[in-house]
């Protein structure tokens, strides 16, 4: 349950289990009540706890756009009618004004 991070990814305790994921693995993070998807290229990783956990680790191309997700801006294809798409095929549907929110944060990403 807790969250550490290691220069280059973020530990994830569960049930027993302590995983290492890479930040470059990510393409998007998800609560649903209390819990944390982790949802990586290869698969969907699920644990419990709060975001915060996790946020203050993150490095700068991951971005809160939501109560509900954590997005990673490397791995935003293209954003429009307030849907963000993934390089995976994945998208994700989030409020206007949050979606405006975090296409500002996009445009200022891919202009650095």
């Amino acid at each position: 349950m807790n969250s550490s991070a290691i220069h280059d990814a973020v530990v994830v305790k569960n049930k027993g289990e302590i995983r290492r994921i890479a930040f470059q693995d990510i393409i998007y993070i998800e609560k649903s009540l209390r819990k944390i998807f982790f949802h990586l290229s290869s698969e969907v990783f699920c644990t419990y706890g709060k975001f915060d956990m996790y946020v203050v680790d993150l490095p700068e191309e991951f971005y809160l756009c939501s109560r509900s997700y954590i997005i990673n801006l490397s791995k935003v294809i293209i954003m429009k009618d307030q849907t963000i798409y993934f390089v995976d095929g994945k998208d994700i549907r989030i409020g206007r004004d949050k979606f405006y929110g975090a296409r500002k944060a996009y445009s200022a990403f891919i202009a650095e």
